[in-house]
């Protein structure tokens, strides 16, 4: 009963939120890309956001929870070393403080459309295909810091599903030397619920915040605080929701 329950939800929530997200974005956003400030296309974000968990929900059955929201500073520049499972990820990191910003690949600022919202909601271009982590890291560091807003990172640098890890990447470490800012965590179990396929499954979404990282430690130690509490943490939130099985197994997916 639950796979068909499942089966159903995963076809309407491809049918619905699909085409929901081509013409509000198409529609909604892009326009908002014509006004003088930042602030209307990030609340047009934060009402994506919220309308894809509600898609998420009524088609799904698939909740959210937030987990230590409290720790996080109400204003101010932060950084937030989050795992990354799933596109629910972001969707649920925007509602938090919806003037948070993040790094895209510089190519995507080349796209049509996507390229102008990108720049308008002040995301900030990175070179993925530079092999040094800290490179670029100091212009980042300053920018931030100049915005005074949140800065969203994921250490394991692409989508990572459940059972399958690589080694993370140290970028949240130098920003952290370069600022002095404090780095939050976030673990997550997204990946069980909203995969990176077509199937998709039932449950309750966990976003847990810990943290700040203590801060002057050397990067050894650093990487050791932000494994435990991105890796470990997300692998115990997927056992504690009942699929610890996907875990006997760990696999290696470095060129994930």
């Amino acid at each position: 009963m639950k796979l068909l329950r499942n089966g159903i939800g995963s076809i309407l929530f491809n049918l619905i939120y699909y085409p929901f997200t081509l013409i509000y974005c198409s529609i909604g956003l892009m326009p908002l890309c014509l006004a003088k400030t930042d602030g209307p296309i990030r609340k047009g974000i934060h009402y994506y956001c919220r309308g894809s968990l509600w898609i998420a929900r009524l088609t799904l059955g698939l909740k959210h929870e937030y987990r230590g929201l409290e720790k996080l500073p109400k204003e101010g520049a932060f950084i937030l070393a989050a795992a990354h499972q799933s596109n629910m990820d972001p969707i649920m990191t925007f509602p938090i403080r919806n003037d948070v910003t993040a790094l895209a690949k510089k190519q995507l600022f080349h796209v049509p459309f996507i390229g102008a919202a990108l720049r308008k909601a002040k995301i900030v271009k990175i070179d993925r295909e530079s092999r040094t982590a800290h490179k670029g890291m100091e212009d980042v560091a300053k920018h931030i810091q100049e915005m005074g807003r949140p800065l969203i990172v994921y250490p394991q640098a692409t989508r990572m599903r459940p059972g399958h890890y690589r080694r993370l990447k140290s970028g949240a470490y130098y920003l952290q030397a370069d600022t002095d800012l404090p780095v939050y965590t976030v673990a997550t179990n997204t990946g069980l619920f909203w995969t990176k396929g077509f199937w998709h499954r039932g449950g309750t979404a966990v976003f847990e915040i810990d943290g700040p990282i203590e801060h002057r430690l050397d990067k050894a130690s650093f990487m050791e605080r932000v494994e435990a509490a991105v890796v470990t943490r997300s692998d115990q939130l997927i056992t504690e929701a009942g699929f610890g099985n996907l875990l006997t197994h760990k696999v290696a997916d470095d060129d994930a």
